[in-house]
């Protein structure tokens, strides 16, 4: 029914006197009166409510019952910490046993110095990563926003995880045929990883209404969630201009879109490459450069938190982004110093200090210098980012 002239003004001043009074806070009840003789009388009025208020009441409200219904919140969190530290233990123990020697008798002759730069490459930044992956999980939640990023960090530890327990129970399929552990210390490494990674599981599930998170729900939540998330890794809001008001304001997202998307190719290049392509970005040989993806794939989470941080502008749960961000900062800092270090020639001589230890003990990295060349871009990248 086409309504006339006089019954359009007559609804659109209705709608806003309606609307002028919701902002007050209330909604007239003369309302109906306004709009009696309005054909359109199936008009209804609702109260606007405050999405992301909403939320965090909602998460609020989730959190209090989870807690009613098992473990605490504060037990949970503390076991993440403890399973954290222990994770890193094993991953220690792991590189030490498997870095502090080079079972192929080409490089048998390797000097103490040359080890001690390897292993250190296994910690420099994997360490401040993981440090700052469990530091932020497990501090408590203090808004429905970050309890979003806990939700992501979550899902990264427990693959992260079950990759590492899986690398080191199967040694040899992950190592391009070397087995450096004993099955005790198998045993410890696998154990640890796995539990951390069901821990990480269970804390995500129960971040939700765990009487309505089925298997199936939760399969459905991490496909959908993940194939999102690589659609949204670039900025929202892009722009070319660096004086542009509407880039300041979406701080460093672009930045920090573009680290995820080098860290997340890094994470898969050594799992799906031949040698010796397959031990960039972590330069750790056959022996270690498959495991440490996991931590490569965990600091790509991170990187995308910091987007969607930097995008959403929340001043809230600073304490939390800021862990993430000085993790990454000093990880791809300290990576980055270890790789100069090589280049420069510290193990026996490179490109400025005399000799020939670089192109003896590094042929791998030299063999492929422009995927070694972009994952120092990348790092430098995440560095910049940070600052």
């Amino acid at each position: 029914m086409m309504m006339s002239p006089m019954h359009m003004f007559l609804l659109l001043a209705a709608l806003a006197c309606s609307a002028s009074f919701q902002v007050s806070g209330f909604v007239p009840h003369q309302r109906d009166v306004l709009i009696r003789h309005v054909p359109c009388h199936h008009v209804t009025f609702r109260p606007i409510k405050h999405s992301l208020h909403a939320k965090q009441e909602e998460f609020d409200e989730m959190s209090q019952a989870n807690d009613r219904r098992g473990i605490s919140t504060e037990t949970l969190l503390t076991a993440q910490r403890v399973m954290g530290t222990l994770s890193a233990a094993a991953w220690i123990l792991i590189s030490v046993t498997a870095l502090s020697y080079h079972p192929d008798p080409k490089f048998a002759d390797c000097t103490l110095r040359h080890n001690v730069l390897t292993m250190s490459q296994a910690f420099a930044f994997q360490l401040p990563v993981g440090y700052a992956t469990i530091s932020a999980l497990s501090s408590p939640d203090s808004t429905h926003n970050f309890s979003t990023v806990r939700r992501r960090l979550n899902l990264a530890v427990a693959v992260a995880s079950m990759w590492l327990a899986s690398s080191t129970a199967f040694a040899s399929k992950f190592a391009f045929g070397y087995d450096l552990y004993t099955w005790k210390l198998k045993a410890f490494a696998s154990g640890i990883h796995t539990t951390n990674g069901l821990l990480a599981l269970f804390a995500w599930r129960r971040s939700f209404d765990t009487n309505k998170m089925t298997i199936r729900s939760c399969a459905s939540r991490v496909i959908r969630g993940s194939i999102g998330s690589l659609w949204s890794i670039g900025p929202s809001s892009p722009c070319s201009d660096p004086d542009s008001p509407r880039l300041i304001s979406n701080n460093n997202a672009s930045i920090w879109g573009l680290c995820t998307a080098g860290l997340l190719w890094f994470t898969i290049l050594p799992i799906v490459s031949p040698y010796p392509l397959a031990t960039v970005p972590t330069i750790l040989g056959k022996r270690l450069s498959r495991p440490a993806s996991a931590f490569t794939f965990l600091s790509a989470v991170c990187a995308f938190c910091l987007k969607e941080s930097a995008e959403s502008g929340a001043e809230d749960d600073k304490y939390q982004i800021s862990r993430l961000r000085k993790g990454l900062m000093i990880g791809s800092a300290l990576h980055l110093l270890l790789l100069m270090l090589k280049l420069i020639g510290v193990d026996g001589g490179g490109l400025l200090l005399p000799g020939r230890g670089l192109w003896e003990v590094y042929p791998a990295m030299l063999a492929v210098p422009f995927a070694t060349a972009s994952s120092i871009i990348v790092h430098a990248l995440v560095c910049f980012a940070a600052l």
